[in-house]
């Protein structure tokens, strides 16, 4: 019997050929997503797995009550925890704290920024993150880091013995490479500063109980020993401590364990949680799959019904030869079943294709290890979508009565008179649209944050890090060079997040204002056609040590009156340093478009500048770029040279390419799923309506009333299917840009567009069908039975 269902099957996929490929190309497409999202779930279950004692190790979780009696949760704990838990308890074998730290890494004459931790040199001993070269370290004031980092610092030089300097942690002697593994871990690090025992319990308060939000607090139990010891000693330490908490918004705190195994994927919203992804992204992810794929499925129902009147046939005469209902529902799921399974051999070919993409390996399946499960995962799923998929004709086709069948020529309908395929057209377009909408009003405002209007010039300008170049120096290489206008620098380039201080009219104040500061060289406001609104620039030399510049917006938050009245007034950085305000800029945006303006501070410091900026005069370019290589390179001949035109940098920073490629790959889908349907449902109501088409020419209507009359139910379909969508995807994109505080609008320019990219693409896929059909010879249509 299977082996006749299957002979039936192919039968009718290979008579139905366009039908077919259709419903091949939709399942896979859908598949394809889903695989995607299935492969991203297995990664964040794997989380952690190479730790040789995963199953042991426990990271302890802070549960605090405010006074207020409101309820968060931190995945950070008291740092003399660990040093409790393993001095004054048998059960726990080792306990390590990892407390993040921040600024930059100075290393063989550079300044980076890097991903940085202070850690026990007990957390080796947890911990199994397989090393490249050197070893492990044993005590403190050592370092290891991963080999990207190695890379970006030494380049070819054996990093091992070399120093890093960290602000706050000292100096630290390498002693140890991590390998680049594909592994998957809550934890990632470019650089783990070891300190001893004593340091890193000074570490931000590390001696403090009532400090929880400081750093991360791992045990590692003994065998055979249960979680649940371990909570009841955490309960008693919680009570111990509540006992004397003396915090100003906390009315108490407990301790919690929570299992390497479970940290991944994230259940619940942590304070100060690491890199695990979350539940809810995940979920959203098979989302978008599992729509995708409905889609394809949406195309199965709709062709198979289309089909039903020739399909209802052949169940009449089936069941007049005796033919029970289970075995003609079993014949159209077998068929469904082997178009999933073709489905599954065309979404592996198209996954082969998309898994190079940056986006898909940074963000769904770098890391994932591809063994038997995935693969078996795979294959159920592609059968039980194919099983959901042809369940629903199979039912209605199956019950059909054949006397009903061989007399009656009523299509299928449902609620009013509605039918269900034209639903579920409108149903596909509507949901191709409002993504269309979306995607494009990511891509405009992408494109308005790398392109737009800063305020500062980008043009013509080149970013150049210094590393540890003297800032004087390499300037007075670049300053007269021909074609060089003005020369500056800053300590990081406009268009970044850039750092924030603390900033009073008097040292006593209780109320700062965060502010962002930089440090400047000489000629800034020229080099960048900065706008001076009141005072004057700085005065090159010393005497603009206790000198700034601010913004309006500094003057508004600061309360200094005009821009005049600020002019000579003075502020206080960090409860330090009193400076003078010399003169007020414009305002400007010289952050991401996610904030407003905020306060600004312009302080010219050489020694802080890492960014050399060379204004560079039309025309000049190319020849200014190779003559700054060659300074660059006379200085550090065995450095590469990583200048950088500022507008491209802004370009590369916020338009994201990589990201919008996917997602347009994902729209692109979308909308062939939609159209293949479509194609599918005109090119079916044509050949049906051939006898009809011919009748209507013999009787003298004209190519264009034909085409109208095979065509208009359609029309009328995606005009529906786009007032649905109008709304709705204006709805999405507005939800996506409220994020930004500078942002595109969602006009005609967004809405018209991607309406008319529905219009045309429909009528296209619809007139060239119908045309066909209205200039086909009408005796051959008569004489067609």
């Amino acid at each position: 019997m299977l082996q006749n269902y299957f002979k039936i099957a192919v039968r009718s996929i290979w008579k139905h050929w366009l039908f077919s490929v259709i419903n091949i190309f939709g399942l896979a497409s859908g598949l394809m997503v889903c695989f995607l999202a299935i492969a991203h779930i297995k990664g964040a279950l794997d989380y952690d797995n190479f730790h040789p004692n995963r199953s042991r190790i426990y990271r302890i979780v802070t549960d605090i009550v405010t006074k207020e009696n409101n309820k968060a949760a931190f995945a950070t704990s008291p740092l003399p925890l660990a040093e409790s838990l393993k001095r004054d308890y048998e059960f726990v074998e080792n306990s390590a704290r990892v407390v993040r730290t921040y600024g930059q890494v100075e290393g063989n004459g550079k300044q980076l920024d890097f991903l940085t931790f202070a850690v026990d040199g007990s957390f080796f001993g947890l911990f199994g993150y397989p090393v490249a070269s050197g070893q492990i370290p044993g005590e403190g004031g050592t370092a290891v880091i991963s080999e990207k980092t190695a890379e970006k610092l030494f380049g070819k030089k054996n990093p091992i013995g070399q120093v890093l300097t960290q602000e706050g942690i000292g100096s630290s002697v390498i002693t140890g490479v991590m390998k680049n593994t594909n592994v998957r871990s809550h934890l990632l690090y470019d650089i783990l500063f070891i300190l001893p025992k004593e340091k890193i319990s000074r570490f931000a308060g590390g001696k403090d109980w009532q400090e929880f939000s400081t750093g991360y607090t791992y045990v590692l139990l003994k065998p055979k020993i249960s979680a649940s010891q371990l909570e009841q000693v955490l309960s008693a330490i919680s009570r111990r401590e509540n006992a004397k908490i003396q915090l100003e918004n906390i009315k108490e705190y407990s301790f919690r364990a929570q299992s390497l195994a479970s940290i991944s994927p994230s259940t619940e919203e942590l304070t100060n949680g690491t890199y695990e992804p979350p539940l809810s992204g995940l979920m959203a992810e098979m989302g978008v799959g599992l729509v995708t794929l409905l889609m394809a499925a949406f195309n199965y129902i709709n062709l198979t019904l289309a089909r039903s009147m020739s399909r209802a046939r052949e169940v009449g005469i089936r069941k007049t030869s005796g033919a029970l209902r289970w075995q003609i529902l079993g014949q159209f799921v077998a068929e469904s079943v082997i178009l999933s399974l073709l489905a599954l051999a065309l979404a592996y070919v198209m996954l082969e294709l998309v898994t190079p993409m940056a986006f898909v390996q940074q963000w769904l399946i770098g890391g994932v290890v591809w063994d038997l499960k995935l693969w078996a995962a795979f294959v159920c799923f592609s059968v039980v979508a194919g099983l959901l998929a042809g369940l629903i004709p199979a039912r209605v086709l199956s019950k059909f009565q054949p006397a009903e069948v061989l007399r009656s020529q009523n299509g299928l309908k449902v609620i009013r008179g509605i039918s269900l395929r034209k639903t579920l057209i409108v149903v596909q377009f509507s949901i191709s649209m409002i993504a269309m909408i979306a995607l494009v009003t990511m891509m405009r405002q992408q494109q308005y944050m790398a392109t737009g209007e800063y305020g500062f010039r980008s043009k013509n300008v080149l970013n150049i890090p210094l590393g540890n170049i003297p800032y004087e120096r390499l300037a007075g290489e670049i300053t007269n060079l021909a074609g060089v206008e003005h020369v500056s620098g800053i300590s990081e380039p406009f268009g970044h997040h850039g750092s924030t201080e603390r900033i009073k009219l008097k040292r006593d104040d209780s109320d700062p204002v965060m502010a962002f500061t930089f440090d400047i060289a000489p000629d800034f406001i020229k080099t960048l056609n900065l706008s001076l609104v009141s005072g004057k620039d700085l005065p090159k030399g010393t005497a603009s040590a206790d000198l700034i510049l601010i913004n309006e917006e500094a003057v508004r938050k600061f309360n200094l009156g005009g821009s005049g009245d600020a002019v000579g007034k003075a502020l206080w950085l960090n409860d330090s340093t009193e400076v003078q305000i010399a003169g007020v800029v414009k305002d400007f945006r010289f952050t991401s478009f996610n904030w407003k303006i905020m306060p600004l501070i312009l302080r010219q410091q050489t020694g802080g500048v890492r960014y050399m900026q060379v204004a560079v005069a039309d025309g000049s370019e190319t020849t200014v770029q190779a003559e700054v290589k060659n300074a660059w390179t006379k200085l550090k001949p065995y450095e590469s040279y990583e200048g950088k035109w500022f507008d491209d940098f802004l370009y590369e920073r916020h338009a994201h390419m990589e990201d919008i490629r996917f997602m347009a790959l994902l729209l692109g889908i979308s909308f062939s799923i939609a159209c293949l349907g479509l194609l599918g449902m005109v090119t079916y109501s044509t050949q049906t309506r051939i006898k009809e088409v011919g009748i209507r020419k013999v009787m003298g209507a004209e190519v264009a009333q034909i085409i109208w009359l095979l065509s208009r139910d359609f029309v009328k379909l995606l005009t529906i299917a786009a007032a649905i969508a109008l709304p709705l995807g204006y709805m999405a994109g507005y939800a996506f840009l409220i994020s930004f505080a500078y942002h595109v609008s969602i006009g005609f320019e967004t809405l018209g567009l991607c309406f008319g990219v529905l219009l045309v693409l429909g009528g296209l896929i619809i007139s060239t069908r119908t045309y066909k059909a209205a200039t086909d010879n009408p005796v051959k249509a008569l004489g067609n039975e």
